[in-house]
């Protein structure tokens, strides 16, 4: 009997591993308390380990400020049109106990705020790009659209959801990785920020460390359990 329940046990464990893994959150941040402070940054981590600071800075490397009206944003106190553009990079650190992490999309809230650190209530051209690099070696690079142009129509939302599309964009186990996120824009003067940063993508156990997902062992208990009852009746 013992060595039925272990054939069938080691049957259903092939099985479960040929099943497809499941996109899932890699990396995120609603940067609560981060407001004056880029070093206080509160992440989400699954298979990564990343750095609690982000230092924004200027194209000549002079580090900025964040404004602190707000206490869950990462809105930085430079005007991009009049002073110009900033970039932050986020440091991540792929698991070694992981063979890849194949990415599907990054997501964030994107702002415009005037100089004193309040919401923009009328239209300001604001563009963000993403460039994910390895080293000097560039893997990923696109820009966005924010808002574009000058509006001085009533009714206009700040704040709007930006998705970049990863989905060819794979990270090796035990590599270190940079996403650079860039605000740039011309016309009438504001600020930009973001929030409600969100990576995701399917994690790829290695061969030496796989452990089952969750959904993998209840199926393996469930078969069990049947092959237990079917021999005692």
């Amino acid at each position: 009997m013992i060595k039925k329940i272990i054939k069938a046990t080691l049957a259903v464990a092939v099985l479960v591993t040929a099943l497809p893994s499941n996109a899932a959150v890699i990396l995120a941040s609603d940067f609560t308390g981060t407001s004056g402070d880029p070093s206080n940054v509160s992440w989400i981590e699954n298979g990564v380990e990343v750095t609690n600071t982000l230092d924004p800075q200027t194209t000549n490397f002079s580090s900025l400020q964040l404004f602190d009206n707000f206490d869950n944003v990462f809105a930085v106190d430079y005007n991009i049109h009049n002073e110009g553009t900033w970039f932050v990079d986020i440091l991540v650190s792929a698991s070694a106990f992981l063979s890849s992490i194949s990415l599907d999309v990054l997501t964030l809230d994107a702002s415009i705020y005037n100089n004193g650190g309040q919401l923009q209530n009328v239209q300001r051209d604001f563009n963000l790009s993403l460039d994910v690099l390895e080293g000097t070696n560039s893997l990923f690079s696109s820009a966005k659209s924010v808002f574009s142009g000058d509006n001085n129509n009533s009714g206009f939302v700040p704040t709007k959801p930006i998705e970049f599309d990863l989905n060819n964009l794979v990270l090796d186990g035990g590599s270190d990785y940079v996403f650079r996120l860039t605000a740039f824009g011309a016309g009438g003067g504001n600020n930009a920020g973001f929030d409600n940063l969100s990576l995701t993508g399917t994690p790829t156990n290695s061969a030496l460390v796989s452990v089952p997902a969750p959904g993998s062992l209840a199926i393996l208990m469930t078969s069990l359990a049947i092959l237990i009852f079917r021999k005692r009746n």
